[in-house]
């Protein structure tokens, strides 16, 4: 998501993530703004003295994230009765207010998946939407699809973006209009590319062509061969000439290519969400994997940063702020 942010002239000053390999990722495209920490363990005061030494030269406007998402998934059919990701909504709301305490943020930015809506879900999304009204914003929700916006992909998510109450009473945030008529098919994006390096143990990034991160499974199920039953969540197979199904993997779950003769690789499932092919990924084969499916499309993000660009810093009163 700050990808899309910094596409539209914010700037990143400091990024957290609990996975290693996402941080490590992070600042080899945007050096030294990751760092690795918890946000269920940290204190208040720790992130915001993190900020005040990241941010001596600029005064922080808000806080974007999405914390992880998977126990309120629709396709999580294997849902533990006390999931602890369950309770990371509030920790990042806990986080907000600390920061707006601070530092008088603008606004916040809140990304999950549309299973947050579910009528099983309601008390904790209402646990959710109270804590972050209490951390001092007008809350509005928006569902967006990552296909109105650029991105090759059928992908539906919930967004959450508050506007400071106290600077901005009178605001109210606007979500973005789709930015395309005809979405974009798998063709559109994948069609001229090379075939991709197969894992293997010894495999560098280095060995592979075309891309570093140009890399597939072995196809060894005989599915592959046969061009025979690919159906269900764990053989889906793409159509040339529509956008991909939502890029969110489990195990083994990846999206086979439309030829029907492998599964796509991870380069290929960083284009069908929107990344430049500029843009790299650290990590085993898994671990990059699981960084594409939990990445918002940049495209998208894009668009709601531009959304806000428009409803808090086109506004007379907010123009000198900015400059």
């Amino acid at each position: 998501m700050d990808l899309g942010f910094r596409q539209e002239n914010f700037r990143t000053i400091l990024a957290i993530d609990d996975i290693q390999a996402a941080v490590n990722t992070y600042n080899w495209n945007t050096p030294d703004v990751a760092v690795k920490e918890d946000i269920q363990i940290i204190s208040s005061n720790r992130i915001v003295e993190m900020v005040k030494k990241a941010s001596t030269n600029f005064t922080p406007r808000g806080v974007i994230g999405g914390p992880p998402c998977q126990s309120f998934s629709t396709g999580n059919v294997n849902k533990k009765k006390r999931d602890p990701r369950d309770k990371l909504g509030q920790e990042y709301a806990r986080i907000l207010k600390a920061l707006n305490d601070e530092f008088e943020l603008d606004f916040f930015v809140f990304e999950n998946v549309l299973g947050l809506k579910a009528s099983r879900h309601k008390r904790r999304k209402g646990m959710i939407f109270r804590a972050l009204e209490k951390a001092g914003f007008n809350l509005s929700e928006h569902v967006l699809d990552a296909s109105d916006f650029g991105v090759p992909q059928k992908r539906r998510r919930l967004f959450i973006v508050g506007i400071n109450l106290k600077k901005f009473p009178l605001l109210r945030f606007t979500a973005p209009a789709a930015t395309v008529k005809t979405p974009l098919t798998v063709r559109d994006t994948l069609g001229q590319l090379p075939a991709p390096t197969f894992f293997r143990r010894d495999l560098t990034s280095k060995d592979i062509s075309h891309h570093p991160n140009h890399w597939a499974m072995n196809p060894k199920s005989a599915k592959f061969s046969t061009g025979e039953g690919f159906n269900g969540r764990s053989f889906r197979k793409l159509d040339w000439d529509k956008p991909s199904w939502t890029v969110a993997y489990g195990n083994r779950e990846v999206h086979v290519h439309p030829t029907g003769t492998r599964r796509l690789s991870v380069f290929e499932a960083m284009l069908l969400q929107g990344f430049p092919k500029t843009y790299e990924l650290r990590g085993t084969l898994s671990e990059q994997i699981t960084q594409i499916s939990d990445a918002v499309p940049p495209p998208l993000a894009a668009a709601v940063a531009r959304a806000i660009m428009n409803t808090i810093y086109a506004q007379p009163a907010t123009q000198e702020r900015r400059e």
